[in-house]
């Protein structure tokens, strides 16, 4: 008797094996983005899983979440789950807070306007918002280029916010008591370090080009910095004309003398780095080679003949 009842529940628990077996591979590994909304309660989440079929009991996964002391600790946000991901895995990542975030990758030089079309590109936001919220708060230069996960349904605003937060948290104290000790204000460094940004293309060079600008402040020549006309033109060139460097504007350099009213792009470290810390050099003309380089002058007459080789 005990033996056929011990063969009835081998052939049960096969017959369940199997069925389980089946019931996986009917199961996909598609993604399924969920949203657990703010103060969602444990009741509410499982209903929510259940709804998506990552979960085949309710009951099961609240006993589980209590059992782990994960109930009250699920966060809210957007996740990215699939039908085989195991109960205890689903559990962890809602405790964890693993929501389902998007990489974006600012690059240092990029001006509102580019950091915006890629915003957008990536489904981030709206481009016309997100550059309504930047002007009207003056924000060009302060937007730190760096590699950010943002969560799909973020807003433009928030957005902003982290950057400008970023920037914030990279300009430290030191760089703050380092622009008053050379008589500059945070604005007019940054301002600066925008035109070092998209002047220099090597690194080495960061610091003699903002060597050459200082010494031109400070002899109160112009600055006839190319990237300035270019941010005025709105438009980028390679060569620049005659036309264009008499183009009006309170951005160019070959105009207007000192600095311009503010960034033209928002620059990295490495450049706001240079213009606070510029090589002692008497230096006071450059211009581009090719392949990113250039050639460095004391004298005009260098300069121009530099230019003819």
């Amino acid at each position: 008797m005990l033996r056929k009842i011990f063969r009835l529940i081998t052939i049960f628990l096969g017959i369940l094996i199997i069925i389980s077996i089946l019931y996986y591979f009917t199961l996909s590994t598609e993604p399924i983005i969920i949203k657990i909304p703010q103060g969602s309660t444990g009741k509410e989440i499982a209903k929510i899983l259940h709804e998506n079929k990552l979960i085949l009991n309710k009951d099961v996964f609240l006993f589980l979440s209590d059992l782990t002391g994960s109930t009250k600790k699920f966060q809210s946000g957007t996740y990215k789950f699939n039908q085989k991901m195991n109960l205890l895995k689903i559990i962890y990542m809602l405790r964890k807070g693993q929501t389902l975030k998007i990489k974006i990758t600012i690059p240092e030089g990029y001006t509102s306007e580019q950091i915006a079309e890629l915003i957008e590109q990536k489904g981030l936001g709206k481009k016309e918002k997100f550059l309504e919220i930047v002007k009207k708060n003056k924000l060009e230069g302060y937007l730190f280029p760096e590699t950010y996960f943002f969560e799909p349904d973020i807003t433009e605003e928030k957005i902003v916010t982290t950057m400008k937060q970023e920037f914030e948290k990279k300009f430290s104290e030191e760089f703050k008591n380092r622009a008053k000790e050379i008589g500059m204000s945070v604005h007019q460094v940054v301002t600066l370090a925008s035109i070092i940004e998209k002047e220099a293309k090597l690194d080495e060079e960061r610091d003699i080009i903002s060597g050459v600008f200082h010494n031109r402040l400070k002899k109160g020549w112009l600055l006839e910095s190319c990237a300035t006309v270019r941010y005025a033109l709105k438009k980028y060139k390679d060569k620049l004309t005659y036309k264009d460097i008499k183009f009006e504007s309170p951005y160019n350099t070959y105009l207007k003398y000192g600095l311009p009213p503010g960034p033209i792009c928002n620059p990295g470290l490495k450049s706001i780095k240079a213009a606070l810390y510029p090589a002692k050099t008497d230096l006071m003309f450059f211009f581009t080679k090719g392949e990113g380089t250039h050639e460095f002058s004391k004298y005009y007459k260098e300069h121009v003949e530099g230019q003819k080789k």
